[in-house]
């Protein structure tokens, strides 16, 4: 009886902590857009700043992305989508992680326009951060797709 009920609880867990950790980076995604929506004109000027395509591109880099992070993190609190969330936050990340290193290399002291909780410069500190995230993400889609597999 103990053994039935321990696999229950297991069960329970392992359905909770991946839906608990996508909640909290859902939150996150949700705040740093909710950041870039509230502060376009800085944000707009942190995308100018990296310097990789026209003023035109910035701009609907930066209107675009603040909504992008919005819906992508509202979906993964309340648990729709998670799959598609995820993988589009992941590409997201991904993306920015190999703009930061194109900046660093480049030479640039920029803010990187995160909005998240402080304004950082694009260097070895967000490049850990968004390496972090991306693990985070990346652990959190391979769970879902384990657990898909595993109903199957």
């Amino acid at each position: 009886m103990t053994n039935g009920k321990q696999k229950t609880e297991n069960r329970n867990l392992n359905r909770l902590l991946p839906r608990l950790l996508g909640a909290v980076l859902g939150g996150l995604f949700f705040y740093a857009g909710l950041q870039k929506h509230y502060h376009p004109y800085e944000f707009a000027e942190a995308v100018l700043a990296y310097q990789l395509g026209p003023v035109w591109l910035a701009g609907v880099a930066a209107a675009v992305l603040p909504w992008v992070e919005l819906t992508a993190g509202s979906l993964l609190v309340v648990g729709l989508k998670r799959r598609s969330c995820l993988l589009l936050l992941i590409l997201l990340i991904a993306s920015f992680l190999v703009i930061m290193l194109v900046t660093m290399a480049r030479g640039l002291k920029i803010d990187c326009g995160c909005g998240l909780f402080f304004q950082a410069e694009v260097g070895l500190v967000s490049l850990l951060q968004d390496t972090i995230l991306l693990a985070w993400a990346g652990g959190l889609y391979w769970w879902e797709l384990k657990a898909v597999s595993s109903e199957r």
